[in-house]
């Protein structure tokens, strides 16, 4: 019930909520007042979102991510080095989840708290990422989000191979106008793609011409 709020449906009333989770809606409504005592929902009239000790908890498992604490170094120093967003998102079922943000230095940025965040992987640079390195499978409806979204499986398959190529991805206007990101792999131990950092900004800061060397800078921090 819990993961079933997202950016899309931030509030729910009973009968979605029984929907989502196929119950029906008397037993949705009791798991709901449950969840309200604990903290974990907050009614809204007859809707509930998502309550503070959820953030709480979700915290407490950041802090307990021993993968997000030994990132933050490198992202640190590619926050020093562009001044730009820096993020690290990580597999999350057939999408990316957002688990760790270092806003930008500029004061007009394109940081909007990432952290926690569910994104669909093929508008974004570290979702072609994780597609390229097969880490994620490749969805099959490839959603539309702007002019530039990328809805040809033949396109985004080209894509792919050019980010195995090139060693790091791009995503110019694809997931939102005017937002430039560039991404690189992260490997684990095992060799396999476990991860992807990012730098994103505004598209009249990064510019065509400088995307290469912050594809390095993000391979290589």
């Amino acid at each position: 019930m819990l993961s079933s709020f997202d950016d899309a449906r931030p509030e729910q009333g009973v009968t979605e909520l029984a929907e989502v989770i196929g119950v029906h809606k008397s037993t949705a409504s009791r798991l709901a007042a449950v969840l309200e005592r604990a903290g974990l929902l907050a009614r809204h009239g007859r809707r509930y979102r998502l309550g503070l000790e959820t953030i709480r908890l979700g915290t407490l498992a950041l802090r307990s991510f021993d993968f997000v604490a030994s990132m933050r170094p490198a992202m640190e120093k590619l926050s020093r080095q562009t001044g730009e967003t820096i993020n690290l998102a990580v597999p999350d079922g057939s999408g990316i989840l957002n688990v760790a943000e270092v806003p930008a230095t500029f004061i007009l940025s394109c940081s909007s708290g990432w952290i926690g965040r569910r994104t669909r992987p093929h508008a974004a640079a570290n979702g072609k990422v994780l597609l390229a390195h097969g880490t994620i499978p490749v969805p099959r409806h490839l959603e539309r989000y702007t002019d530039q979204t990328i809805t040809d499986p033949a396109v985004l398959a080209a894509e792919l191979a050019a980010v195995r190529a090139n060693g790091y991805a791009t995503a110019v206007g694809e997931l939102e106008d005017g937002l430039v990101a560039v991404a690189a792999p992260v490997f684990g131990g095992s060799g396999d793609c476990v991860a992807a950092l990012s730098v994103s900004g505004p598209a009249f800061r990064l510019l065509p011409d400088s995307l290469a060397e912050l594809g390095r800078l993000c391979a290589s921090p």
